[in-house]
This record gives C-alpha cells, structure tokens and sequence, in this order.
C-alpha cells in the first residue's frame, strides 16, 4: 500500500505552491490597485534627503523646550478637583405653559 502510495506521487501534474510568489503577486497587483487609483503610471521617486537644521535653528528649539520644562515645574500642581465646580446653584423656573395662563390671559393655540 505504501509502495503504491508513493508511486501514486509521481504521476500527479500538481505543482507544490509557492507561497512566497503568490505573495509578491498579491503584493504587486495592490500597487497596480493604488497606483491606478491615484492615476499615476508608476510609482514615486523617493524625495530626496531634507537637509538638516541650522544650528540656531536647533538651539531656539532647545531652549524653548527647556524653558517650557522650567515653567511647567515653577507651576503649582493642579488639583483634580479644581475642575469641577465647588457650589451648585439653583435657578426656580416655570414650568411649560405657566406662564400665560397663571396671569390670567389665553395660553398658546387656545381659540380667539
């Protein structure tokens, strides 16, 4: 049974899979996809290389992240309940329709 098992493996036309190929396709036809959407015929060229920052540039950029560091320490911790309000106040309203009709007159959609 073994013998012929193995027999059996020679005869088939199936090709093992690549997978490793058929990833690369996929790959390639989603950069087909996206590029035929942006309507460009082929991928952009890599920009080239932003030059690097002046030397004052770097040094304002220091200072004022370090200025900030200072400030936020020479700040008072902020208490979490500062947030929130401490009094609650109350404001006695009148409910829909009180007030025409308490004072007498027609209220709304009452006929002439």
């Amino acid at each position: 049974l073994l013998a012929l098992l193995g027999a059996s493996r020679a005869f088939s036309t199936c090709r093992t899979l690549d997978l490793e190929a058929a990833r690369r396709k996929r790959i390639e036809a989603v950069r087909g996809q996206i590029l035929s959407k942006l309507r460009l015929p082929a991928p952009p060229a890599d920009p080239p290389p932003a030059p690097a920052l002046p030397d004052e540039v770097r040094a304002l950029y220091n200072s004022t992240q370090e200025l900030l560091r200072q400030r936020a320490l020479l700040r008072p911790h902020e208490d979490p309940e500062d947030y929130y309000a401490k009094e609650l106040h109350r404001f006695p309203m009148e409910t829909p329709g009180d007030g025409e009709r308490g004072k007498g007159g027609k209220g709304v959609g009452e006929g002439s």
